[in-house]
């Protein structure tokens, strides 16, 4: 009986869905020469995936609950580190990375600290500031929990902002909760869960206020989601001692697995955060060659927040239909408010095979990550069969 549940969901999953393409969009790369670049070839090509998006082992499961760029990594980046992976004997002792990104954000490359992802940058901030010096972490609620959670870990109090009516990070109400216990100013922008972006210019001037010995955190692990015409608090580090702005390859370069993140900031400061990071050991040659390719590819982020902003405009009328009330975001993610009924839901879409989350703080809400427009579709048709409609 287990078994038909599960072959009935498939079949489910399948009518609900635009099937075929390949797990790179439904292109085949053909790479010529020795053996090595035949099984690269076939390693890029895979097999044919009917709902999901790159990267995941069941065919049938729609992910849609971690973040994940669901169109993979670039093709160049993959072919770049198929031709690395015969040179995994050897330490990656070099800043081969620092200086692609030096260039690419034509920045000095001492304002740049990488890591394993940006959650390395956020725990170096937060040992930087409170490892031997007791004190407080200034933060929205909800925000990303990350730096919060290490607060409370290393003994540090938490002020928790609420933010305004429409999901934003109230600026003013942060500036008002600093006291001379003030460590860390945690800003993360565009906001997790919330989705929602700070006016630059307001942004801009909060960070000039905020007290030299108290760090500011900016998080823009989504920014590249906002457009390119958004402005990024990165070139502010010049002028601003006491800002970090962490940044990560996770997201729009698709490249979770790997592990890469940054931080830009003034080398004095930087060197605080160094004193609790593992040199030379926290990134490995594969992380190092997919980053440094990936930061040349443009050409697949654009492409990677352009179809991220259809799914969101495919997926906001279809959620609204149903009687819910989506928040409209400039991340690759769309809470929604569900009136009560999302733990349900989520379980039901869950058998169905079908993985969304909570929206960690907003109550009554569920967090539904963009994928690709078959599993957008697939999601819609299986919360449609759930019963999930508010009508």
């Amino acid at each position: 009986m287990a078994d038909e549940k599960k072959i009935n969901r498939r079949r489910f999953l399948k009518r609900g869905a635009v099937l075929g393409g390949t797990a790179l969009g439904g292109s085949v790369l053909t790479l010529s020469g020795p053996a090595m670049w035949k099984a690269a070839a076939e390693m890029i090509n895979g097999p044919r995936v009917p709902i999901n998006g790159v990267g995941i082992d069941d065919p049938m499961v729609v992910q849609l609950s971690l973040n994940e760029n669901p169109f993979g990594a670039s093709r160049h980046v993959i072919e770049a580190v198929s031709r690395r992976m015969f040179g995994m004997n050897r330490y990656p002792f070099h800043n081969r990375l620092e200086e692609a990104l030096s260039e690419h954000l034509r920045m000095p490359e001492n304002y740049i600290l990488t890591g394993g992802g940006s959650t390395e940058i956020l725990n170096l901030a937060v040992l930087s500031a409170l490892y031997e010096n007791d004190g407080n972490t200034i933060t929205g609620q909800p925000s990303y929990y990350d730096i919060p959670s290490r607060t409370a870990r290393l003994g540090g109090t938490v002020k928790r902002i609420p933010t305004n009516k429409d999901w934003g990070l109230n600026l003013d109400a942060m500036k008002a909760a600093i006291d001379e216990n003030t460590r860390i100013i945690n800003i993360c922008n565009p906001n997790n869960p919330t989705g929602q972006i700070l006016d630059p210019d307001a942004l801009e001037r909060f960070i000039r206020d905020v007290p030299e010995q108290i760090l500011v955190l900016v998080d823009e692990a989504y920014i590249e989601f906002a457009g390119e015409s958004y402005r990024s608090m990165i070139p502010l580090t010049t002028q601003v001692e006491n800002l970090v702005v962490a940044r990560t390859f996770s997201k729009a370069y698709g490249l979770a697995g790997v592990r890469v993140g940054y931080g830009v900031g003034q080398p004095a400061l930087l060197e605080r955060l160094m004193k609790f990071r593992i040199d030379g050991a926290n990134k490995s040659m594969l992380s190092i060659e997919a980053a440094i390719v990936a930061l040349q590819d443009q050409n697949h982020v654009r492409y990677s927040v352009d179809m991220v902003r259809k799914g969101r405009e495919y997926l906001y009328p279809e959620l609204e239909a149903m009687g819910h009330e989506p928040v409209h975001t400039e991340t690759i993610f769309i809470p929604v408010k569900v009136d009560g009924i999302g733990e349900w839901l989520m379980g039901q879409l869950y058998i169905r095979d079908v993985h969304i989350t909570r929206a960690r703080g907003m109550d009554g809400h569920i967090r539904i990550s963009v994928g690709q427009p078959n599993e957008n579709e697939a999601l819609i048709a299986a919360m449609k069969d759930a019963g999930g409609s508010l009508f």
